[in-house]
C-alpha cells in the first residue's frame, strides 16, 4: 500500500513539473466583476437604462477599489452612448490614474486600462484628433495583450482602421481590418466577432474603388442579417448604401437605406449617432434622386444639430456641403450665400479628399449661378490638383495595399517559421521533462526497494530477537528446574512416603509442572488463568518439598481471560522464593494481588524477603543469572513498540522490608508483531 502511495506522489510531482503552474485571480469569480463584464459586452449599446441600474448595483457589490474602478471604466462607455463626453473623460482619467499608481498590475487592471483607452480614442476621434486617437487605440491594444484579453482586440483594430480612413491611409485601414480577422481566426471566435471586420473591409474597398472585393466581403455577412443585433444590421445595410452610392447606383443605394431607416428611427434614443448618419444619407440620396427635398432639409438640420453637439467636425463639414447643394437644388440662393459665408473658413485638415472634392463641385456650381466666374475658375484650378491627387492617391493606395498584402504574407511566413521553431523547442522541453519524470520515478522505485530491504532486515532482526527470547526461556527452565532439584524432590518423596498415594500425587504434579513450563516457553501470551494455575502448582510443589513460606492470591473474577506475556508472574514469584527468602530469619510470605483498573489490570507481587538490590553481592549460594528478568524486559520492550498502550513492569523495595513488583496490563493490547 505504501509503495502505491509513493508512486502516486511521484506521478503528481511529475505532472507539476510538466504542466507548470497556472495563475488565477479571485477577481474572475467576483459577482461585481462578472456583472460589470456582462454590462460592457452585452447591454450598454442596446439597453442603456438597464445598464445604468446594473452598474450602480455592481459598484455596491465591489469588494475593493479595483472592482469599483473597473465598473467606472465601463460607466465611461455608457456615458459615451449618451454623448456625455466630459463626464466620460472624467471617469476615464480617474481609472487611468488609479491603475497606473499601482506597483503591480493584474489582468483586471489591464482590462480596465484597455476599456478606458479605447473609449478615450473614440472621444478623440469624434473631436477630430485622429493622431491622438490612433495613439490611444494602440495603447488599448497593448493593455489588452498584456492582460491576455485577446478576444477584445478585433474591436479595437476595427476602430483603429477607421482612424486610418480619416487619415487617408487606406492600406493601413485594410491592414487593421485584416489583423482583426486574423485574431478571430486564431482564437476561433464566433462569427459575430468577424462581422464588423467584414463590414469595414467592404467599406475600405469601396474607398479604393475595388468594388468586386467589397462585394465579396459584404456577401460573407449578409446571409446572417436576420440573426444580427440592430446595430450590426445598421452597419451592414449602411455599408451597402455606400457601396452602391460610390458606384452612382443611387436607386439601389436608396433601397438599402429604406431597409434600415425606419427600424433605427424607432430606436433613435438608443442609437442617436447611427440615426443622425442615416438622416444625412437620406438627405444625400434625396438630393441625388431629386425627391423628398423638404424632408431632406429637415433631416440635414437635425443631423447637423446632433453632430454639432458631439463636435464631430468631419460630419459637420459633410452636412454643410449637402445643405449648400440642397439650397442650389431648390434655387434658394439667399440660403446658399449664407452657407457659403459660413463655410468659407472651414479647415480641410483631416478631411477626406472626396469630401473636399464634393464641396468644391458645389461651390463651383454656386459661383456659376451667381455669375462669379472668376471665383468658379479659381476653384476649378484648385480642383485639378485635388483630382490628380485623388487619382494618384487611389493608385498609390491600391499599390500600397498590394504591397501590404505581400508584407503580410511575408510576415505570416516568418510567423510560421517561428511557430515551427517554437514547436521544436517545445518538443525538446517535453523530452527533457519526460527524462526528468523517468529519473524521478527511478528514484522513487529505488526508494521503495530500499524501504523494502530495510523492512526485511528489521523482520529478520525481529525473528532473531524472538529466537533469543525463546532460548532464554528454555535456558531459564533448565536452570530453575535443574536435575539436582528434581533428584532432591524425588529422594525426599521416596524416603518419606514410599509407595504412598501422596507420593504418587506429587509426582503427577511435578510432571504437569514440567510439561506446562515447556508449553509456556513456546508461547508469547497466555490467559491469566493459565499463568496463575502454573504459579499455584509451582508454589504447592515447593511447599511440599519443605520450603518454608506462605502464599496468598487475591483477584477479581472477571480477569481470567486477560492475555498476559507468559511467565510474567511466575518469574518474580520464583525469584522471591529463591533469592528473597534465602537465609531469611522469618517465615517468608508472598502476596499476589490482581485487580481491575479503568484501562487495564494491575498485578502486585509483594514479599517480605530481602530487598531487591541488583548491584549488591549475593549471599545466596545459588547465584542469580538474571535470565528471567531479561526475558520479561525484552518481551515487554518488543511488544510495546507495536502498541499505543504500554505494559509497565516496576521492581521497588518495600516500605519496611521485602520487595514490591507492580505490573500493568492494558485491556487493548496486541501480541501480534507483523
Amino acid at each position: 500500500m505504501k509503495s502505491i502511495i509513493y508512486l502516486l506522489c511521484a506521478c503528481w510531482i511529475a505532472c507539476l513539473l510538466s504542466t507548470g503552474c497556472k495563475h488565477s485571480t479571485d477577481y474572475e469569480k467576483s459577482p461585481s466583476v462578472q456583472l460589470t463584464t456582462l454590462i460592457q459586452d452585452s447591454i450598454i449599446r442596446y439597453k442603456p437604462q438597464e445598464a445604468e441600474m446594473l452598474l450602480a448595483k455592481a459598484k455596491q457589490q465591489a469588494q475593493d477599489s479595483t472592482e469599483y474602478y473597473y465598473a467606472e471604466a465601463v460607466h465611461s462607455s455608457l456615458l459615451m452612448t449618451r454623448q456625455q463626453e466630459d463626464s466620460a473623460f472624467y471617469y476615464i482619467n480617474r481609472c487611468e490614474k488609479f491603475c497606473l499608481s499601482l506597483p503591480k498590475l493584474l489582468p483586471i487592471h489591464y482590462l480596465t486600462l484597455g476599456i478606458a483607452e479605447n473609449n478615450k480614442a473614440s472621444l478623440l476621434e469624434n473631436s477630430n484628433h485622429p493622431l491622438s486617437a490612433k495613439t490611444a487605440y494602440e495603447k488599448a491594444i497593448q493593455y489588452y495583450q498584456r492582460g491576455n484579453m485577446h478576444k477584445r482586440l478585433p474591436n479595437v483594430y476595427n476602430n483603429l482602421g477607421y482612424v486610418y480612413y480619416t487619415l487617408n491611409d487606406l492600406p493601413m485601414q485594410a491592414y487593421c481590418y485584416k489583423k482583426a480577422l486574423f485574431i478571430c481566426d486564431s482564437l476561433s471566435l464566433p462569427q459575430i466577432y468577424r462581422n464588423n471586420s467584414y463590414f469595414m473591409l467592404a467599406f475600405c474597398y469601396v474607398q479604393l474603388k475595388n468594388y468586386p472585393q467589397a462585394h465579396y466581403y459584404l456577401n460573407k455577412v449578409y446571409p446572417q442579417i436576420n440573426d444580427m443585433p440592430l446595430y450590426n444590421r445598421y452597419f451592414l445595410l449602411n455599408t451597402f448604401v455606400n457601396f452602391y452610392y460610390y458606384q452612382k447606383k443611387y436607386e439601389e443605394s436608396w433601397n438599402y437605406l429604406m431597409k434600415i431607416f425606419d427600424e433605427v428611427a424607432q430606436h433613435q434614443n438608443d442609437m442617436p449617432s447611427e440615426y443622425a448618419t442615416l438622416e444625412a444619407n437620406y438627405a444625400d440620396l434625396s438630393i441625388k434622386l431629386n425627391k423628398d427635398l423638404n424632408k431632406a432639409k429637415d433631416y440635414l438640420q437635425k443631423a447637423k444639430a446632433y453632430f454639432q453637439s458631439t463636435k464631430v467636425a468631419i460630419s459637420i463639414y459633410y452636412i454643410m456641403t449637402m445643405e449648400l447643394e440642397l439650397a442650389l437644388k431648390q434655387n434658394d440662393l439667399q440660403t446658399a450665400a449664407s452657407l457659403v459665408q459660413q463655410i468659407s473658413h472651414d479647415s480641410t485638415v483631416n478631411v477626406p479628399i472626396n469630401y473636399q472634392q464634393r464641396r468644391n463641385d458645389v461651390l463651383t456650381e454656386y459661383y456659376k449661378r451667381t455669375g462669379n466666374y472668376s471665383k468658379a475658375l479659381a476653384i476649378l484650378a484648385a480642383q485639378l490638383p485635388i483630382e490628380d491627387s485623388i487619382r494618384s492617391e487611389e493608385h498609390n493606395n491600391y499599390v500600397a495595399e498590394l504591397d501590404l498584402r505581400y508584407k503580410n504574407d511575408t510576415t505570416h511566413l516568418k510567423n510560421r517559421i517561428t511557430i515551427t521553431n517554437q514547436k521544436n523547442e517545445i518538443k525538446t522541453l517535453q523530452l527533457e521533462i519526460a527524462l526528468g519524470v523517468i529519473l524521478i520515478l527511478g528514484l522513487v522505485v529505488y526508494f521503495i526497494e530500499y524501504k523494502r530491504r530495510v523492512k526485511k532486515n528489521q523482520q529478520q532482526e525481529f525473528k532473531q530477537h524472538i529466537y533469543e527470547i525463546s532460548k532464554l526461556k528454555m535456558q531459564n527452565i533448565r536452570e530453575k528446574i535443574s536435575p539436582h532439584f528434581l533428584f532432591n524432590v524425588l529422594n525426599n518423596e521416596i524416603n518419606q512416603h514410599p509407595e504412598s498415594t501422596s507420593e504418587h500425587q506429587r509426582l503427577i504434579r511435578l510432571t504437569r509442572l514440567l510439561r506446562k513450563g515447556l508449553d509456556l516457553s513456546n508461547r508469547f501470551a497466555i490467559p491469566l488463568s493459565e499463568e496463575l494455575d502454573f504459579v499455584s502448582n509451582y508454589v504447592a510443589l515447593l511447599q511440599d518439598t519443605g520450603k518454608q513460606f506462605t502464599f496468598s492470591l487475591h483477584k477479581n473474577e472477571n480477569v481470567d481471560d486477560l492475555q498476559i506475556p507468559s511467565m510474567m508472574i511466575q518469574i518474580p514469584v520464583e525469584n522471591a522464593i529463591k533469592h528473597g527468602f534465602a537465609n531469611l530469619n522469618q517465615t517468608g510470605h508472598i502476596d499476589l494481588i490482581i485487580e481491575e483498573a479503568c484501562r487495564g489490570v494491575n498485578i502486585h507481587i509483594n514479599n517480605n524477603g530481602h530487598k531487591y538490590s541488583p548491584f549488591a553481592p549475593s549471599n545466596n549460594k545459588l547465584e542469580s543469572t538474571g535470565t528471567g528478568l531479561r526475558i520479561i524486559y525484552q518481551s515487554i520492550q518488543l511488544l510495546n513498540t507495536h502498541n499505543k498502550e504500554k505494559i509497565t513492569f516496576q521492581i521497588l523495595p518495600g516500605q519496611e522490608e521485602g520487595t514490591a513488583i507492580s505490573i500493568f496490563i492494558p485491556y487493548q493490547y496486541s501480541y501480534e508483531w507483523q
